[in-house]
């Protein structure tokens, strides 16, 4: 044990060493551009050819993929102007070969692998937040946000769910495609000046996927983490006498369902069949130019997307997106990083309790700045009872969060507060955190989190407890060249609970430090266009009330992008495990208490996602326990042109125990067939198993797209059960377990449009 502890401090002490000797990356000049206002008319066709596009200045560009700095084999031409009402973008994207263009997406946020532009927005010029506005040679979009200058605290720093009110139209002719799209102001958010004037910052990326060239403004450093998404390192750019813009937008919506489902009655399952109508509506209103106000009023919480099957076999609980459109504005806001993927705030608490679907009467957030340096992020809503059974009903619930963040030291450093609660009759919950971010000099951040729970039960004396508390740190060089690490600590107390947020383990100390070493090519001619070789990883789970070792990974790795967009990544690592109680993964595996070492072996292959055909490939071998482990996950597409794709995942684990002579095979699949008709029409039908549960999942879905802000969704839903005839009768089961059909229509009105 203390051998295992001073070694972690002699790599935590190195990496104190590299943090000194470590090479700065040097910024670019970030004087601002100005923006050129439009001096004509533009109709948007896909051809930014009219007069008015001459005389906006395109916007200067490098070749940043594969080789940094080398001459671009293809031109590129971006502009961006503006009028009293839209921002627009006119790209030309030429191209030699025209058949070379990859072009066959036209679902929108879809994506298949396609050439595609992106353009992005900090309209705040907070250096902090960014939005995102992606255009695909056949007229598809895609769009969404950046939060915390892409320092990962959450699900949410990088939030595809949400979606924004914009038009786009392309293009494609001998020469290459061309685009041009229009952005109503109100999407951005942005404050004047005294004299008019707006600032932000902006930045374009072009991709070129046969070739896998990547076009990039401005001219960052090569060695920039996440350098398409980093908002602290777009252009400055200026907008003259740029009008202000009113935000209201009404959303109201019909949803009509049928439940189908099969209890057990004298040894006969019977239906039980639910109708549900249910009305309602969403408002979104610009309180100020920072300040944005979303009011909902019996929300319809339904996904007409099935979450992925997930097998877990840690000690971790698993975690799942939130898709769920009310929760997408500044979503990054609210993420306080407890280490790991635990979390203050976790929207998808909110609408579920008990594991049962709960209605919302209604609810409020409010999200934007008080003033250039001050988040405020407020969230409260109100769901209705919930019955479990004929004996057991639920009460009403109150969920609120409050959520401060201010700007410290310089333009990528906060620090910030949050407090949530989750009130009924019986119980209360609050959560009161605090987090910081703190770039001290050039790309060296410290992260670190905070928070206490308290649970109160009216009638009995309430205490603060010393181990229901959770304490995170982490250091870290954000580079990609040379060398960079992450070294933290995280604790969580015993009684820590979050009944608004999420947990992933609690009672124990966390220690983790990563080394790594990036290689750039330099030319064209190399085999790799990036490598990166991670020197030592050690991640460590000691228990917090009596010390011991729970948990230990080691290991080391190696990744490479190939030129042509290959892509290579193996670890071999070695994993120790203390069970001091047996552990119970259900279906029968039930590991002893004992210690534990599993070396292993990790293979991933993944294929340039632009052909036609492409299958990553993952293998694993190593030990599981006091067993052994075979993991091997496929996941096949196949693009049959522009309207239809099939795309596959199957893993296959394989758990065997020779002392025992027990094995465990466990199969998760999934296989998609998606169809678009045009533009506006899509069909999408998914079915998964999961062989640790025996269920399969059906989920069908037809969407007609009108416009952004206005669609039709038709969805059929169904689980049912691979196996049926157990001799135990306790254990029968209905072929179908539930089946639900769900029409939903909603469209966006805007009052306020001239």
């Amino acid at each position: 044990m203390i051998r295992r502890k001073n070694f972690l401090l002699l790599l935590l002490l190195f990496i104190c060493y590299l943090t000194i000797h470590a090479q700065d990356t040097t910024y670019l000049n970030k004087a601002p551009l100005s923006i050129q206002r439009l001096s004509g008319k533009i109709t948007l066709d896909g051809s930014p050819h009219e007069t008015a596009w001459t005389y906006v200045t395109p916007l200067p560009y490098i070749a940043f993929e594969p080789v940094w700095g080398a001459p671009p084999t293809e031109q590129t031409d971006i502009r961006v102007a503006y009028d009293d009402r839209y921002i627009y973008i006119g790209g030309s994207c030429f191209t030699k070969d025209s058949s070379t263009i990859v072009a066959r997406n036209l679902v929108r946020d879809g994506w298949r692998g396609d050439d595609w532009v992106s353009v992005q927005f900090d309209s705040r010029f907070d250096r902090q937040n960014a939005l995102v506005f992606s255009i695909y040679p056949l007229g598809s979009r895609y769009d969404m946000a950046t939060s915390n200058d892409a320092i990962e605290l959450g699900n949410s720093t990088f939030n595809t769910a949400l979606n924004m009110i914009w038009e786009a139209r392309t293009t494609i002719n001998k020469q290459g495609w061309f685009f041009e799209a229009r952005i109503p102001l109100y999407n951005l958010r942005y404050k004047q000046d005294r004299a008019g004037n707006v600032q932000m910052a902006i930045s374009f990326t072009r991709a070129i996927q046969h070739k896998q060239e990547y076009h990039q403004f401005p001219a960052m450093p090569r060695s920039t983490a996440d350098y398409v998404e980093r908002p602290s390192v777009k252009q400055p750019v200026l907008f003259e006498k740029l009008p202000s813009s009113k935000l209201f937008l009404l959303t109201p919506y019909i949803s009509v369902g049928r439940e189908r489902q099969f209890e057990l009655k004298n040894n006969v399952f019977s239906p039980k069949i639910k109708n549900s109508f249910q009305v309602g509506g969403d408002a979104k209103i610009g309180i100020s130019s920072y300040l944005t106000l979303d009011v909902s009023v019996n929300p319809d919480f339904s996904q007409v997307e099935a979450d992925n099957q997930q097998v877990n076999l840690t000690r971790f609980s698993l975690f799942f997106p939130e898709k769920r459109l009310f929760f997408q504005e500044q979503a990054g806001l609210f993420e306080v990083g407890l280490g790991g993927t635990a979390q203050v705030f976790y929207s998808r608490r909110i609408g579920i309790n008990n594991g049962r679907l709960t209605s919302i009467y209604g609810g409020v957030r409010l999200t934007g700045k008080l003033d250039a340096k001050t988040d405020i992020g407020v969230i409260n809503i109100q769901s209705a009872p919930t019955s479990i059974d004929s004996l057991l009903r639920l009460p009403t619930e109150n969920f609120g969060v409050l959520r401060l963040r201010r700007k410290i030291l310089n333009n990528r450093s906060f620090i910030g507060a949050i407090l949530t609660s989750r009130v009924n009759s019986l119980n209360q919950n609050y959560q009161v955190g605090f987090d910081a971010i703190i770039n001290t000099k050039g790309n060296h951040y410290l992260k670190t989190a905070f928070a206490n729970s308290i649970d109160v039960v009216p009638g009995e004396a309430t205490s603060l407890k010393g181990n229901a508390t959770r304490f995170s740190a982490n250091w870290e060089l954000r580079k990609t060249d040379r060398f960079y690490y992450t070294a933290g600590y995280t604790y969580s107390g015993k009684n820590f609970d979050p009944k608004v947020g999420f947990l992933d383990r609690s009672n124990f100390h966390h220690l983790n430090s990563v080394l790594s070493y990036g290689i750039f090519a330099k030319n064209k001619k190399a085999t790799f266009q990036y490598q990166s070789i991670t020197l030592g990883r050690i991640l460590s789970y000691w228990n917090a009330e009596n010390g011991k070792l729970e948990s230990m990974e080691t290991g080391i790795g190696w990744r490479g992008n190939t030129i042509k967009g290959m892509r290579y990544s193996a670890q071999l690592a070695n994993s120790f495990e203390h069970l001091n109680t047996p552990l119970d993964f259900g279906n029968g595996l039930v590991i002893k208490p004992g210690s534990y070492n599993a070396p292993g072996l990790w293979l991933y292959i993944t294929p340039p996602i632009y052909k036609n055909f492409n299958m990553p490939i993952t293998l694993s071998e190593g030990y599981f326990y006091n067993g052994k482990q075979f993991y091997t996950s496929l996941s096949p597409t196949l693009n049959l042109g522009k309207h239809l794709d099939i795309k596959a995942n199957y893993s296959f684990t394989y758990l065997r125990f020779s002392k025992e002579n027990a094995y465990y095979p466990i199969h998760l699949a999934k296989l998609s067939f998606n169809y678009a008709f045009d533009l506006h029409f899509s069909a999408n039908f998914n079915i998964q198993y999961n062989s640790n549960e025996k269920r399969f999942f059906n989920n069908a879905r037809l969407r007609y797209n009108f416009a952004d802000g206005h669609d039709l969704y038709l969805v059929w839903n169904e689980n049912f059960f691979s196996e049926r005839n157990y001799t135990n009768e306790a254990l029968i089961r209905p072929r179908s377990e539930q089946q639900v059909f769900l029409v939903k229509y909603y469209y966006t009105f805007l009052p306020l449009r001239k």
